[in-house]
């Protein structure tokens, strides 16, 4: 059986660390091939590198001097993991019991990168992210997440950053993540689509419960949150969006879509359109150094096509679209 690595990235977890460990120590219990768990510590003040320390002997802990961020605290993470399998895991996200049952075979298909599980809220009722996929609608790249009405695995567009297993030999050869908060998992799925054919599966028999935010919120105020998202979105489509129309449409309907949240008082967009313009070059660059564009397996709207809001296309119909 392919071996499996989770992967918990923290940053002053010291209230929710126990718990998250506590559901991965279980979802390894219950599986039966190898695993492992290692956490990357992403330069905390608090007591919760102590903790784990202490409580927790047999995880493995990777301790930075400071916080590298989501993405690259990830990436450390990965090149460290011996697993087959590497399963991202926020500190404030607690895994099924039986998480990695449903997952793990999906492995066995060469073409497959990631899989994603269905996330609920802490109240274990409130679905918060199901399937993923997006469209593009009057220029922009807007992104939709499927109501729990499925039941059998099916593909969709990226596997999320807090709860998303990975094949560590694509990951590592893709690049791994980008700094792109919020977007980051997304750019890196739509990239694994895009440059190699390598398919994401959304997988609702595994489950999550995820407090999403934690982390963040102790960093940034909600409105800062929600710009950052919103210059991510336009970075995320200048950076991975290739189709002439489709760059056409948004150069076309940008000024439009802009004025329009100006004046319904959502200032978000546009506040977040400009810093998208300040922040472009430094982006690019990073991600250029970062990052071998390679040549294209799909195309953008073949893509979003494979991927979109289907919810009676499984695993199998979807390789029949493929031919």
């Amino acid at each position: 059986m392919k071996s499996v690595s989770f992967l918990v990235l923290n940053w002053n977890g010291e209230d929710v660390i126990s718990r998250c460990l506590d559901a991965v120590s279980r979802a390894l219990e219950n599986y039966e091939g190898p695993g492992e768990i290692l956490v990357v510590d992403n330069g905390s003040s608090d007591g919760s590198v102590s903790l784990i320390e202490r409580d927790y002997p047999r995880v493995r802990l990777v301790k930075l001097r400071e916080n590298l961020g989501f993405s690259e605290g990830n990436n450390v993470g990965v090149r460290e993991s011996p697993g087959d399998i590497v399963i991202l895991v926020n500190n404030d996200a607690y895994v099924h019991p039986d998480f990695l049952i449903p997952i793990v075979p999906h492995f066995d298909d060469d073409q497959v990168f990631s899989v994603t599980p269905k996330v609920y809220g802490l109240d274990g009722t409130t679905l918060t992210i199901g399937k993923t996929g997006a469209y593009f609608y009057r220029g922009i790249f807007r992104l939709k997440f499927t109501e729990d009405i499925l039941s059998s695995p099916v593909p969709c567009l990226w596997a999320t950053g807090g709860s998303g297993a990975f094949d560590r030999r694509k990951y590592l050869e893709l690049g791994g993540l980008l700094e792109l908060l919020y977007w980051e998992d997304l750019e890196l799925g739509y990239r694994a689509w895009k440059q190699k054919g390598w398919r994401t599966i959304y997988e609702p028999r595994s489950m999550v419960y995820h407090d999403h935010g934690t982390s963040f919120m102790k960093v940034f105020h909600w409105k800062r949150l929600k710009n950052l998202r919103d210059r991510n979105r336009f970075l995320f489509q200048w950076y991975a969006i290739s189709d002439r129309l489709l760059i056409t449409k948004h150069i076309c309907f940008i000024p439009f879509v802009l004025t329009y949240f100006l004046l319904r008082g959502k200032v978000s967009y546009p506040i977040g359109f400009v810093q998208a313009l300040w922040e472009w070059g430094r982006f690019k660059r990073q991600a250029e150094k970062k990052v071998s564009r390679g040549g294209e397996k799909l195309t953008d709207r073949k893509i979003l096509e494979m991927t979109m809001d289907r919810p009676r296309t499984t695993v199998k119909e979807w390789r029949e679209m493929e031919r």
